[in-house]
């Protein structure tokens, strides 16, 4: 698979980029993962603790902050290439795309 695509926004699990018509934006490797992730569950809420569990397995150590730090980092680089509502926030429950 070269590409995932929802409402036009296409994300490059290999070359870690994410694509709106002809503008992109670079990922880093916690921000792939959750974007990857929420790609792969279009159809639900993801809760911000399956996140956390996904992206960092059994490190106790992550502090919830820094999931909300990575999803405000994934918005800007969004709007950089003109997606801005592609992340819905559902509070209380997680995230949705």
């Amino acid at each position: 698979m070269e590409y995932m695509e929802y409402k036009e926004v296409k994300l490059y699990p290999v070359s870690s980029v994410i694509q709106y018509r002809d503008l992109k934006a670079e990922l880093s490797k916690t921000e792939l993962k959750i974007l990857y992730y929420l790609f792969t569950n279009t159809q639900k809420v993801v809760s911000r603790v399956e996140l956390i569990e996904y992206l960092w397995d059994n490190e106790i150590h992550i502090d919830d902050n820094t999931l909300s730090v990575n999803m405000t980092r994934i918005r800007d680089k969004l709007t950089q290439i003109n997606v801005t509502d592609l992340i819905q926030t559902k509070r209380g429950m997680g995230y949705k795309v």
